[in-house]
């Protein structure tokens, strides 16, 4: 993707963080009264398309669709895709390599959507595999191997977890193993197309309402079925360790936050080869696709005077890191909706590593925020 003039974009406008000077181009509420970024496992700015992916909701209702625009400033373009509208349970889509096409999971289906606006279903979930059960969620964060052949659904049905491969050229379906606790979030190993991380999380059981709390939150598993261990044994949640939200690096390495120490890095065979690479405690974070820059989000669940969310930037090789937004102004969310609408910023970069995309508050609405890399560079004189 070629340098997007967003200055020139006549639906975005130029944000500048008091603190750190970083200005971030803000997307006008052009599909929704509220937007927010997607989740941040992938990009939503595709190697060459030029199209940002956002999510759009209309208050009260407590539901997302999935919509986009062209950056291009000649040929603004927003499409609006009402067919993907659901809960935040529904699960999160993924785009092809360019960011033309976007794979949405909707209902017990995987559709495909082109900014174009053709629409084709490359997977359904066989009626055999949820029998009459409630399908609470399909999928968590939509994946694929590493050999691009087969999706990764960590399938929520009644009270079972359960895990299967979904053929992305013939739609069959294989299913793998079923919990009966929850196992969410699995996401591909971008080495391995047989490797992949899998979570366990508090959950609620769906007929009888007792809560289970997690021991060991981040696990490694096959599609082989002959590996399932956690990915660091000694980490134990919330007893000596805060572990939480992770994703590979392009080394293969899974990187991860913790609440209380930072995002760590380490061998997804190795549970003794952690290491902090970033010693700010955060919680969502991502790296960029050189695997030279990280982004993380500090206080998504508090976001007050005493501590205000923010978004920072490093670099690993120099060490240096700005905030991109250094205090995150009100959002004006009234609870208990601020956790309905999940409005984490989940700062993410675009697929060719050009722009940091999160989702801001900044002038008194949620909303898509870009911020360029090189202009981030530049503030830290590299």
């Amino acid at each position: 993707m070629s340098h997007t003039p967003l200055s020139e974009h006549p639906h975005f406008e130029p944000w500048k963080d008091s603190g750190s000077g970083v200005t971030s181009h803000v997307l006008k509420s052009v599909a929704a009264p509220m937007q927010k970024a997607w989740y941040f496992v992938r990009p939503s700015i595709g190697a060459s398309a030029n199209i940002l992916w956002f999510y759009a909701c209309d208050p009260p209702l407590r539901k997302w669709r999935t919509a986009a625009i062209s950056l291009d400033p000649q040929h603004p373009e927003v499409k609006n895709f009402p067919a993907t509208t659901m809960t935040l349970q529904s699960g999160n889509g993924l785009l092809n390599e360019a960011g033309d096409v976007a794979w949405i999971p909707v209902h017990e289906g995987i559709y495909r959507f082109s900014f174009e606006g053709e629409t084709e279903q490359v997977f359904r979930l066989p009626p055999s595999e949820i029998e009459g059960r409630h399908l609470f969620r399909l999928v968590t964060d939509l994946t694929l191997s590493s050999d691009g052949k087969n999706f990764l659904l960590d399938s929520w049905i009644g009270n079972q977890w359960q895990l299967g491969l979904a053929d992305r050229e013939t739609g069959e379906y294989t299913r793998l193993r079923c919990f009966g606790r929850d196992h969410h979030h699995g996401i591909f190993s971008s080495h391995d197309p047989d490797l992949f991380l899998i979570n366990h999380g508090h959950w609620l059981d769906p007929y009888t309402g007792r809560k289970s709390e997690m021991d060991v939150r981040m696990w490694v598993m096959n599609t082989k079925l002959d590996l399932y261990q956690p990915l660091d044994p000694t980490k134990w949640f919330g007893r000596n360790s805060q572990t939480c939200h992770e994703w590979w690096s392009p080394e293969g390495k899974v990187q991860y936050c913790d609440y209380d120490r930072g995002i760590i890095e380490q061998d997804p065979l190795d549970h003794t080869s952690a290491k902090v690479i970033w010693d700010r405690p955060s919680t969502h974070g991502m790296v960029s696709p050189c695997g030279r820059y990280l982004v993380c989000d500090v206080n998504p669940y508090f976001w007050d005077e005493k501590r205000p969310c923010q978004v920072w930037f490093k670099d690993l090789e120099s060490g240096r890191e700005i905030p991109i937004v250094s205090k995150m102004p009100p959002h004006g969310v009234k609870a208990p909706d601020v956790r309905a609408y999940h409005l984490d910023p989940h700062p993410h970069f675009s697929a060719d590593g050009q722009h940091v995309i999160y989702t801001t508050s900044a002038g008194g609405k949620m909303s898509v925020a870009l911020a360029s890399v090189s202009e981030l560079l530049k503030a830290m004189d590299l």
